[in-house]
């Protein structure tokens, strides 16, 4: 169930409390306060970018700066997926892979 409270609510930034690369750690939280799967991945992608006032992060088109990460697992049913990258591309390369988990 997706609680509708018309407040966007934008991803991460201001863990404090972890290391940024563990922000994925916001999702179950997300999750057990009514958030879908769908509006978590987008509160961590395109809605995050947007207090940024640039309309090329988080978005997947010609001339926008997206980086990418595949991941083992679909997040849509399974938001633990986020923590097992298997490549993250940047700048048209890949940075980082890993192997089957």
């Amino acid at each position: 169930m997706d609680v509708p409270t018309g407040v966007e609510v934008a991803f991460g930034t201001d863990a404090g409390t972890f290391p940024h690369a563990d922000d994925r750690r916001e999702f179950p939280t997300l999750r057990a306060h009514g958030f879908t799967a769908l509006r978590a991945l987008r509160a961590a992608t395109s809605v995050a970018a947007d207090p940024l006032e640039r309309p090329d992060p988080g978005r997947i088109a010609p001339g926008a700066t997206a980086d990418l990460i595949a991941l083992h697992g679909d997040p849509f049913w399974d938001t633990a997926a986020t923590g097992r990258v298997r490549f993250v591309r940047k700048g048209g390369g890949v940075r980082h892979r890993a192997g089957t988990p």
